[in-house]
């Protein structure tokens, strides 16, 4: 009877057991189901869809580690966690999950996908000195020598580290890449290239880029990045020839930018009023910012300001703000300009303005000028010499010209308050 009964609780005992891991399988099972799932979902590291699978994911997962936490399959659990929590966006807990299982599962089969998607998360995080770190120990696994060395370009391109990033992309570079990969690391290099100054390494990769690239919408971008090179490196025939054979109005906008810095307006002009008869209204507006620019260049400043309110009503907020603002300082340097009494307050105001407002250096000495030198007894004279003499000084750094304005500031003025700043500047 006894024997009996023993071989009833083992069985029994048996029984519980397999019952056991029947129910911590399925609940694995179940993980891996939903996993999967939300990873269908995955189009370049990107989520496209809800996150259930991944909540389901990770409620399994915490089961699996909670009740059986000496399974086989808790690395598997620890990996499901950090992933889901990677691609709903919890990217701490994400990373809290990941180097758990990497400082405690060394040996792991998930080891180097672990180790890819930590630098992933540092990666979103903007901590891109740890991402480097963990993208880098990542390209020592076959498996992702070459998906985890194009992230590095990535994290060394946000970390400024343009000089590594070149070295890591030539490398790659070297690889059987696909045309997509390809495209993808010489465009990273000439980025670099071009934030390094290095325009001819810029023009080089995106010109192999140009000849790559089927999608028109991507080749227009890479030939308007080509144009904006030539421009940068005013190499402005080049730019032209380039730049004619293209009709798109992106480009002819380029073009029309390229001849105001030949200095031929007229042809500029003529563009920017092609340009500004478009439907679009963000091309339109900017022709229209752009030929009040040059009527301001040319002082048709009533030409100018009917351009900036023209563009207003058309414009988004950023371009219209702008306008507004330039349209009234040109109507206050228009009203000025008119005054008929108290000439020596209206040309200090100019001045004023012209040197805080528009920018315009060159006028606001000119205004000073008239103020001291037409208008001698006026009580704004001494202001406006001791103004010229602050720009020949402090802006222009033009020491022979502040020095003769300084000596003539104190020889007509030496009782007032400018003469001890004068002095003071001059080291006198």
């Amino acid at each position: 009877m006894y024997k009996y009964l023993n071989i009833n609780l083992r069985l029994g005992f048996a029984f519980l057991t397999l019952l056991t891991d029947c129910a911590y399988f399925n609940t694995f099972y179940n993980a891996q189901n939903y996993f999967n799932q939300g990873m269908k979902t995955i189009i370049s590291d990107t989520l496209k869809s809800d996150v259930e699978p991944f909540d389901k994911t990770i409620e399994k997962c915490a089961a699996v580690i909670t009740k059986y936490p000496g399974s086989r399959y808790v690395d598997d659990a620890l990996f499901m966690m950090g992933v889901a929590y990677y691609f709903k966006g919890d990217y701490a807990r994400a990373l809290e999950k990941l180097e758990f299982l990497l400082t405690n599962f060394p040996g792991s089969k998930l080891y180097d996908d672990a180790m890819y998607y930590t630098g992933l998360a540092y990666y979103k995080t903007g901590n891109f000195s740890k991402a480097i770190i963990a993208f880098k120990e990542a390209a020592q696994f076959k498996k992702f020598s070459k998906k985890a060395n194009v992230m590095l370009c990535y994290a060394y391109y946000c970390d400024r580290n343009h000089r590594e990033l070149i070295n890591i992309a030539n490398f790659l570079l070297k690889q059987k890449l696909t045309r997509k990969e390809k495209i993808m690391i010489l465009n990273i290099l000439g980025e670099s290239a071009y934030a390094l100054k290095d325009y001819e390494s810029a023009l080089k990769s995106f010109n192999e880029i140009e000849n790559l690239e089927q999608s028109p919408a991507e080749k227009k971008k890479i030939k308007l990045m080509i144009a904006s090179i030539y421009l940068e490196m005013e190499r402005y025939e080049e730019c032209k020839n380039f730049l004619e054979a293209e009709s798109d109005f992106e480009f002819r906008m380029l073009l029309a930018e390229l001849n105001v810095k030949m200095n031929d307006l007229e042809t500029a002009k003529q563009i920017y009023h092609e340009i500004k008869e478009i439907q679009s209204s963000e091309y339109m507006a900017e022709a229209y910012y752009k030929l009040a620019q040059i009527a301001e260049s040319q002082d048709s400043l009533e030409l100018a300001v009917a351009y900036y309110d023209s563009l207003i009503p058309k414009a988004s907020s950023e371009i219209s703000s702008k306008a507004k603002t330039r349209s009234e300082i040109l109507k206050k340097i228009l009203e000025l300009t008119k005054k008929t009494e108290e000439i020596d307050k209206a040309k200090f105001s100019l001045a004023e303005l012209y040197l805080i407002e528009v920018k315009d250096i060159s006028k606001a000495i000119e205004y000073y000028e008239s103020v001291y030198k037409n208008y001698p007894m006026s009580s704004l004279s001494p202001k406006a010499l001791y103004a010229n003499f602050w720009i020949y000084k402090m802006i222009l750094r033009q020491d022979s010209i502040a020095q003769s304005l300084a000596a003539e500031l104190i020889k007509r003025y030496p009782e007032t308050e400018y003469v001890k700043s004068v002095k003071n500047l001059m080291g006198k």
